[in-house]
């Protein structure tokens, strides 16, 4: 019996350590971060890394308020028990520590998961973030509210403003630093992880191939003129009829410009609804690294 039993205990020990549940625990920290964009605005970057827009336009953010309203780490079926709060940050001010976690269990978890939502009454604001925004983001059902001003090569002024109703689920996340799936806890210690906001997505003219190019003329050309540019102003451009500020179809080089949702789900074919499409896809982890994007 007593051999039985050592054996039974050594295989016990052997799951444990297979499953992780060895009883060590790590910090982990999240931040979020809208990259050098959100505070600087485009074009952004230096060399061959510049991101700028294809047809001359600059561009700069005052608001990039995200609602995240929740996180998890999985693995299989076991969860990490974060018990995340929802918050709001405006990643217009900096890359803020969004939560800390004590006691999360030492391990490998491969599916890092977080939601874009509407900001639910009991969100928590991050810092410089005001109420009365986020106010106008729960009256819209917004997860995101992006605004700024564009300026064309001409030096006309194109203020924005984007109340993005979409709810994403960011699931199965993989690392932009390594390509590894997910984030591992380590024993003892801390580590961080960067939920990262591309916003250059928005203003992509194809997501069919890895040849996008930003642009802004079309965006300009719905321009009201005593307020900033809305979903609904874009929404009186066809992708496939697009025009330009001067009421021409819009050309790149004598070519006509069509945008491409490729595997975006639209509502209707319109620039608005593409944006708004095209928001679904701006949630990253560390960095560069991609998440499946599930909506409801």
């Amino acid at each position: 019996m007593k051999s039985l039993t050592t054996t039974m205990l050594w295989l016990s020990l052997a799951w444990a350590l297979a499953c992780g549940d060895t009883g060590s625990t790590g910090t982990l920290e999240v931040r979020l971060s809208g990259e050098e964009a959100s505070r600087e605005g485009f074009p952004v970057g230096t060399g061959d890394d510049v991101i700028a827009f294809a047809d001359g336009y600059t561009l700069s953010f005052d608001r990039v308020l995200v609602s995240i309203t929740g996180l998890e780490l999985r693995d299989g079926s076991e969860t990490a028990g974060l018990g995340a709060d929802p918050i709001v940050a405006d990643l217009h001010l900096g890359e803020p520590i969004a939560w800390t976690f004590d006691g999360v269990p030492a391990q490998r978890w491969p599916d890092v998961r977080y939601t874009y939502g509407a900001p639910p009454s009991d969100a928590r604001l991050l810092e410089g973030v005001e109420a009365s925004d986020v106010d106008a983001m729960r009256a819209a059902g917004a997860s995101l509210l992006v605004s700024g001003e564009a300026r064309s090569t001409d030096d006309e002024a194109y203020p924005f403003e984007l109340l993005l109703d979409i709810e994403v689920l960011n699931a199965r996340c993989q690392s932009g630093i390594d390509e590894t799936d997910g984030v591992v806890i380590p024993d003892g210690a801390a580590v961080r992880a960067e939920l990262t906001i591309h916003l250059d997505h928005l203003f992509f003219d194809t997501y069919a191939s890895e040849d996008a190019e930003l642009r802004f003329e079309p965006w300009a050309a719905v321009d009201p003129g005593d307020r900033p540019i809305t979903l609904a102003d874009l929404a009186s451009q066809p992708i496939a009829d697009l025009r330009d500020r001067a009421g021409d179809p819009l050309r790149d080089d004598g070519e006509l410009v069509l945008y491409d949702p490729g595997p975006l789900e639209l509502e209707r074919n319109d620039l608005g609804a593409y944006v708004r499409a095209a928001a679904t896809t701006t949630g990253h982890f560390q960095g560069e690294g991609h998440c499946d994007y599930e909506l409801p």
